[in-house]
């Protein structure tokens, strides 16, 4: 019988970086890809702007947080999940990525540069955890972990 698990201390090695950053690495992408589609509507930002769309961005990850918490007082073991199932999770960030990217090329369409930097953050960010969320709902009930 084969093993799905690397044979060589490289190929382990390897095998768990990117389990553990399939979350991390997509909020990243999730950055990049927010920003360009708001430097397509009004230009490269000023430092206003950047201060702005980072303050939207960690307000929208605490008030989310901070609602779910208030909902679910106990923490589910999103991380065992997307640890134990790294390329299921990578596929659903494509969905949460382009679902992300499209609110924030919406929001960004608002005539204010400063505005859009900032709703551009917030919807960004909002959505990257609702859809991690979902995500690891689904992994859950597609690919239990054994707690």
């Amino acid at each position: 019988m084969t093993s799905s698990r690397p044979r060589t201390p490289y190929g382990r090695l390897v095998h768990e970086v990117t389990e553990t950053v399939a979350i991390p690495h997509t909020y990243t992408l999730l950055i990049w890809c927010t920003t360009m589609v708001t430097v397509g509507h009004h230009g490269l930002p000023d430092v206003l702007s950047v201060l702005l769309m980072l303050a939207g961005a960690c307000t929208a990850y605490v008030v989310v947080g901070r609602i779910a918490h208030r909902r679910h007082g106990n923490r589910p073991a999103v991380e065992r999940r997307a640890i134990a199932h790294p390329y299921l999770v990578a596929t659903g960030n494509l969905a949460t990525l382009f679902a992300a990217t499209g609110v924030c090329w919406v929001v960004s369409a608002v005539p204010s540069a400063q505005l859009a930097w900032l709703l551009t953050g917030i919807a960004g960010t909002t959505v990257f955890v609702i859809g991690v969320a979902v995500q690891a709902y689904v992994v859950a009930r597609l690919a239990p972990v054994e707690e």
